[in-house]
């Protein structure tokens, strides 16, 4: 049951970081029954696609990353392909809640951004090179204070603050949402994990971890965009407009939610959620970042593997302005051909492509349009 609890944490928290931090300030330009519509049709494809890699798992007879799955049913070039995008799309996370993190540090210690960054390369390196049963201890801490802090700030945004004309209702905003909330479900990663603390003997168990650890995002996605964006347009019209026009980062954006509430203690919930939220999510793309690296040569030396998972996310915080949500988008395209394409390829290898593989497939096709060309 332990094993249980934890894999729904750790799907959960790695989910719900970067969503609940970016999905209010792009999901703003839509209404309701779009934002929910959306919701719930992503959250089929990252069950769909969870379910594939485990079920490609199972047919291969032990817990494999996808770059070993396509190294075994495929080939090399298929493996090469696998590496690359797992890699780029681990990196890419990592940058994006490092930067992420980097800009709510700063802005609510009014501190430089390099200080802040320097804070934050120190944190995250202790935090990602403890021992790993302690690492999942305290990401499962982390996960279930995070639940908890969300419930208690959604309950502490009064109803009569929420308004029916807060969201807009714009079908244009549809397609540049698509990534991002694609991004906010990427839990796939974490597959090789949960299946060998699991096992494969246990594969009802593994999916139902997926199905509850993906479907709890899915409810405090769409209970926090309209909480979260209905006090912003109630309490700051200008700001609401601002998101509208995409010109606020995630620091300003939760600072305002911080100055919007009456007392400090909500001010606190706040800080603490809009923290853990990034940091859980980084935890579980770090789990599955370092998984695949040990399976390398460079893998074997921790330096390198401090090197990659935190060196490299400070570098780009520093050299790209709104970090945060420029490299989600571009993780949601990375994203496509390691969580629905490859896994679909290496599914066609054994038969007939199923019909929720295809929906899959045509939902991946819209995101890597939306980042290219929208």
């Amino acid at each position: 049951m332990s094993k249980l609890v934890n894999s729904v944490f750790l799907v959960s928290g790695m989910a719900i970081g970067s969503g609940l931090i970016s999905l209010p300030i792009s999901a703003a330009r839509l209404g309701m029954k779009l934002t929910i519509t959306i919701v719930l049709i992503t959250f089929f494809i990252a069950y769909k696609t969870s379910c594939l890699t485990i079920d490609l798992m199972k047919k291969q007879g032990r817990a494999l990353s996808i770059v070993e799955l396509s190294n075994e049913i495929s080939g090399k070039r298929a493996r090469t392909i696998s590496m690359i995008s797992l890699y780029l799309l681990s990196l890419a996370l990592l940058c994006a809640y490092f930067a992420g993190t980097t800009s709510i540090v700063s802005s609510f210690f009014s501190l430089g951004e390099k200080i802040a960054t320097i804070i934050c390369t120190v944190f995250y390196a202790i935090f990602f090179l403890i021992r790993t049963k302690t690492f999942n201890r305290i990401n499962s801490s982390m996960v279930f204070i995070l639940l908890t802090l969300i419930v208690c700030v959604i309950f502490s945004l009064s109803p009569d603050i929420i308004e029916q004309n807060a969201i807009q209702n714009d079908f244009s905003a549809i397609m540049p949402f698509l990534p991002i909330i694609f991004t906010s479900f990427g839990v796939q990663n974490a597959c090789p994990y949960i299946v060998s603390q699991i096992g494969l003997n246990n594969i009802k168990t593994i999916k139902k971890a997926f199905f509850i650890g993906i479907l709890i995002p899915a409810i405090v996605y769409v209970l926090w965009i309209y909480a979260t964006l209905s006090k912003i347009y109630s309490s700051d019209i200008d700001l609401y407009r601002e998101i509208l026009a995409g010109k606020i980062n995630v620091g300003i954006f939760i600072k305002a939610l911080c100055e919007s509430v009456p007392f400090k203690f909500e001010t606190f919930l706040f800080e603490g959620l809009s923290l853990l939220a990034i940091l859980t999510s980084a935890a579980g793309t770090c789990i599955g970042l370092i998984s695949s690296l040990k399976e390398t040569t460079i893998g074997k030396r921790k330096s390198i593997i401090a090197m990659v998972t935190v060196g490299i996310p400070a570098i780009s915080t520093l050299l790209l302005a709104n970090a945060f949500m420029r490299i989600l988008s571009f993780g949601g395209m990375i994203a496509t051909i390691f969580v629905i394409f490859m896994p679909v390829y290496l599914e066609s290898k054994f038969g007939r492509i199923k019909p929720a593989n295809i929906f899959c497939i045509i939902f991946g096709v819209l995101v890597v349009v939306s980042e290219l060309f929208m």
